[in-house]
């Protein structure tokens, strides 16, 4: 297992853009010791995105050549996602759907063509009558993931599905795959060894008051990682031991346990988005220093 870093970790405020490039975050993320990268492509959709353009795989080679230049891996990466699409009150047209889930594709073909072995996505909601539906949460699932598992494998690459939470109960109802039981059931049903399972460690510390059961339970399944740390009342995405409850000295061996093959990865933007830009990289070292230890935790397990 190996330590790696999303492209998200750094938020940028110039311009009220939220996001640092991704030739920049590569280079930020290696000059502060990761060598191992979690390309971010959730800003995929916004209007002003490469991938909304023509020429976009060169936009994707780019980011190739970053990768060489600056001696990285990208291992995995993070599909847009928006869990809308089966509500009820999803307000897009069917013209805006076919279009978000092309943009889908062109972030998996992009993966697939930078070596990532892993692209995390959101399980889809859907919401009938304010009910949860568990028999129509895995059609809708299936119908929108078959074709973006096929183009997955086409490209060389594989789909894993990450766990959610309750993020807010009054607006959301309830958000499929929150428990590790749906989460399981869902990839299960794919009978594909192209489908596994993301763990986000904050998501968990949403929904269990210990997380360890359920990590277990998910065993062979889990593919990718999402590090990060919270009080139990909001997805902060902290780095691990500065807030929150989270067990990492227990949870580390367990990653060894159930035979993890893949890498611990944070997505920690939340403490790094009201720093002050010249404490960043400072910060962005800091934060490989406490991931070291947890890979200590692993090793020594």
């Amino acid at each position: 297992m190996r330590l790696a870093s999303s492209t998200c970790t750094f938020p940028s405020r110039r311009n009220g853009a939220g996001e640092t490039p991704l030739p920049e975050a590569i280079k930020m993320l290696s000059e502060c010791g990761f060598k191992i990268i979690d390309l971010n492509f959730c800003n995929a959709t916004k209007k002003d995105s490469p991938f909304q353009k023509d020429g976009w795989e060169r936009y994707v080679d780019t980011l190739g050549e970053c990768g060489v230049k600056y001696g990285v891996e990208f291992s995995q990466s993070h599909a847009p996602y928006d869990s809308n699409i089966y509500r009820l009150d999803n307000k897009r047209t069917e013209e805006e759907n076919d279009w978000y889930k092309e943009i889908v594709l062109r972030t998996v073909i992009a993966s697939g063509r930078l070596g990532v072995k892993w692209v995390t996505t959101h399980a889809q909601t859907a919401v009938l009558e304010s009910e949860l539906d568990f028999d129509e949460n895995m059609r809708v699932n299936h119908d929108f993931y078959s074709p973006i598992i096929e183009c997955a494998k086409k490209h060389g690459t594989g789909i894993a599905i990450e766990n959610m939470a309750e993020f807010n109960i009054a607006k959301t109802k309830m958000r499929f795959t929150a428990t590790v039981e749906e989460q399981i059931a869902l990839i299960d049903s794919f009978n594909d060894s192209s489908v596994g399972a993301t763990w986000d460690f904050g998501h968990a510390q949403l929904v269990y008051n210990d997380q360890a059961p359920a990590l277990r339970k998910l065993g062979h399944r889990l593919r990718a990682t999402h590090v990060q740390e919270n009080d139990g009342n909001g997805d902060d995405h902290f780095i691990p031991f500065i807030r929150g409850k989270t067990r990492w000295e227990e949870l580390m061996p367990i990653l060894k346990e159930i035979g993890y093959e893949g890498d611990f990865t944070y997505e920690i933007h939340g403490f790094f988005s009201s720093l002050p830009d010249s404490l960043r990289m400072q910060a962005g070292r800091f934060a490989y220093d406490v991931g070291m230890y947890l890979m200590s935790l692993y090793e020594k397990a």
